[in-house]
């Protein structure tokens, strides 16, 4: 996770958001690639993140930044602008999951229950 953070500081449009926001930001997309929306993060999910009253001066940091979007249909949350991220965190997703079922075959190859022919 720190990597991602300070991936985000170097680049040129995030040199006004804070380290704290952007860790918020790192935590929140982390949580939400793990859903059905990958691209939306609601309040009660961004509480889980971290306490309230830090997770709501980042969220107004990251909206004026322009990472995140409030949303007014009711939902009570943001939607996640930053698509490089999403893309990135989840494709480390799909990697683990890759590797562990590499590693489940290797075994399964492995053991004395599998005769080769």
């Amino acid at each position: 996770m720190f990597v991602e953070v300070e991936a985000l500081l170097c680049r040129n449009n995030m040199r006004d958001v804070s380290p704290l926001a952007l860790e918020i930001h790192v935590r929140a997309v982390g949580h939400s690639v793990r859903t059905a929306n990958p691209a939306f993060i609601s309040d009660a999910a961004l509480d889980t993140v971290a306490p309230g009253h830090v997770t709501t001066m980042a969220a107004v940091e990251l909206c004026l930044a322009g990472l995140w979007h409030r949303t007014t249909n009711g939902y009570g949350g943001y939607v996640i602008a930053d698509s490089e991220l999403i893309d990135h965190m989840a494709e480390v997703r799909v990697l683990r999951r890759f590797k562990a079922a590499c590693r489940k075959v290797w075994r399964e190859l492995n053991s004395e229950r599998f005769i080769p022919l």
